[in-house]
């Protein structure tokens, strides 16, 4: 009968154990010792990933009630023992070359979040024995309220949307302000000269020529416009992307969409109007007006007032 020889047999185990070797995935980052979690109320609700080792107790314990626990592979641990506000596991000998298992718990106090996945990751020899989980709370109702708010705003730009479409569609110049109710008929439409004003901030990447601010409409309804003929001094045209007129108070208006915004050619100067919605009892006092292209180039002119 022949025999293996011992050099043969140590070839064979060695093969044998690389192969093994090949096909085990590495073990992901996972955390081990005593362990505090802080979560955001905002965060998605994933925790990290924690060591676990066979026969070592791995002890999770919470800030708040939890309702349900949601353990993967729960036949393979020797001990799993749910309390009110904790967890305590010990993975089993079989769980050595097992992938990782997904814990899942649920909270009970209607706080967000609602709920936390951590990944067990079973260890060598690391494990994480104590881990403290503290979440930074917020009632459902303000993530409910959060909703209500993004729900009025989209409904508000929609309606905004379809009266632009409307005065765009509508008779233009005085016959358009009245159409509109923008044409008072003791006010009118007033118009002031304010460069000597202004003041521009430092590095502003366009030259100020002249500025004119107006105002049309009531004490309900009314605009405000600022008219500005800008020089642009660099070798790459300025194309208006944004605009913000900022009060003393730090209140803002965010003036109305432009349709065809305004490009500012290198040498040559161009005017540039921004309008906004503004009664004749709002927009009162001086303002900053920042106007800005979509690579931050900006000029800054304080001191604007409106007639």
């Amino acid at each position: 009968m022949p025999f293996a020889s011992s050099a043969g047999l140590l070839s064979l185990a060695l093969l044998t154990s690389t192969a093994d070797a090949a096909e085990r995935q590495p073990l992901p980052v996972c955390e081990a010792g005593d362990i505090r979690i802080e979560v955001d109320a905002s965060a998605p609700g994933g925790g990290p990933a924690l060591c676990i080792t066979p026969e070592l107790t791995s002890t999770l314990l919470f800030d708040a009630k939890l309702s349900r626990v949601e353990l993967e592979g729960r036949e393979h641990f020797r001990r799993v023992t749910e309390a009110v506000d904790s967890l305590m596991v010990v993975p089993s000998e079989a769980m050595r070359d097992l992938e990782p298992r997904r814990l899942t718990v649920y909270f009970a106090d209607g706080a967000a979040p609602a709920s936390l996945t951590f990944l067990l990751v079973v260890h060598p020899a690391r494990a994480a024995r104590q881990v403290d989980v503290i979440r930074q709370t917020r009632p459902v109702a303000f993530y409910e309220q959060k909703a209500r708010d993004a729900e009025s705003k989209a409904q508000r730009c929609e309606e905004q949307k379809a009266r632009l479409q409307a005065e765009q569609g509508g008779p233009g110049g005085l016959r358009g302000l009245r159409t509109a109710g923008l044409l008072d008929e003791v006010l009118g439409v007033t118009v002031k000269q304010i460069t000597g004003y202004l003041k521009p901030r430092p590095r502003a990447v366009l030259a100020l020529a002249e500025v004119w601010s107006s105002r049309a409409g009531n004490d309900k309804k009314g605009r405000v416009a600022v008219e500005l003929e800008l020089k642009n001094p660099g070798t790459k045209p300025w194309t208006l992307a944004g605009a913000m007129l900022r009060g003393a108070k730090g209140e803002e208006l965010t003036p109305l969409p432009d349709a065809t915004p305004v490009s500012i050619l290198p040498g040559f100067p161009s005017r540039v109007m921004v309008e906004l919605e503004a009664t004749t009892m709002q927009a009162q006092g001086e303002y900053t007006l920042t106007l800005w292209d979509a690579d931050g180039r900006s000029i800054i002119l304080e001191n604007v007032t409106f007639p």
